[in-house]
């Protein structure tokens, strides 16, 4: 039966959970709030004195989330597939973070000098700061969004394409395939046919691309919501998979571990 893979690194699971899922909410709050400071205490020197050290230090704990969520959202990334969109932002924060916090503390040693030199530079570099700080925010709203919609954005629509509802017991049927290769063999081999005879949560076959896979284990384990496995139930799901994670070598490992034989193969 296929297992989980090991633990991907101490990022990976709390409590049994994902990592990520609780870090990326630290992030979203944080790292906008840590600008919001830097922006006021760069532009207002009247704030200066007595909140310069809270906003720098928003900015470093701010780049540190930023971190921990793209090394967890890799390590998740290793158990359920890549996240398109959602992965290429996340890989795009940790620099900007870091980077926002570097500048910070450079600007707050800079702007202790006396000088009108030391006044003039540590201007120039508020005014990175402000620059960079939107770059941030803008990074992380859209890293939120990608990720909020790979999650839901499925999960919230009225119908699945994949299936209909069947009878009151509310099992579920195929409709026609969407353009795959399971052509319709026999009972005795995987085919459509096979495939179609597993369309429920208590054993959900599918095929994708020129295999017959069995995701039952996978339902409850799908980070995007069991509805997105239950709805590839007795279906051809090749355009569904691929719509979703296109060629990605991650999610293609995933699937793998559910491999019941080509279309075609003699029953298992």
């Amino acid at each position: 039966m296929p297992q989980a893979p090991a633990s991907t690194g101490p990022f990976d699971l709390i409590t049994g959970l994902p990592v990520h899922v609780f870090i990326t909410h630290a992030v979203v709050i944080v790292l906008p709030l840590a600008v919001l400071s830097l922006i006021l205490v760069v532009a207002i020197p009247r704030l200066r004195a007595h909140y310069r050290y809270p906003a720098v230090g928003l900015a470093i704990l701010g780049a540190i989330t930023a971190i921990i969520a793209e090394q967890s959202g890799e390590a998740l990334e290793a158990r359920v597939g890549s996240a398109g969109q959602h992965s290429e932002w996340g890989e795009m924060l940790p620099p900007v973070a870091v980077a926002l916090a570097v500048l910070s503390v450079i600007w707050l040693i800079v702007a202790r000098m006396a000088s009108s030199r030391g006044k003039v530079l540590a201007a120039v570099i508020g005014g990175v700061i402000v620059v960079v700080g939107i770059i941030a925010v803008v990074v992380t709203v859209l890293a939120g969004h990608s990720g909020t919609e790979e999650t839901w954005s499925e999960r919230i629509e009225d119908t699945d394409s994949a299936v209909t509802e069947m009878d009151t017991d509310d099992e579920m049927i195929p409709v026609e395939p969407d353009g795959g290769t399971g052509a319709s063999y026999g009972s005795d081999v995987l085919g459509l046919e096979t495939v179609a005879s597993n369309n429920s949560p208590a054993s959900c076959w599918a095929i994708i691309g020129d295999n017959v896979y069995d995701l039952t284990e996978w339902i409850d384990s799908h980070p995007g919501g069991a509805s997105r496995i239950v709805g590839l139930c007795g279906t051809d799901g090749t355009s569904q998979f691929q719509g979703q994670h296109g060629g990605s070598s991650s999610a293609q490992g995933t699937l793998e571990r559910y491999l019941l034989g080509a279309v075609g193969d003699p029953l298992p």
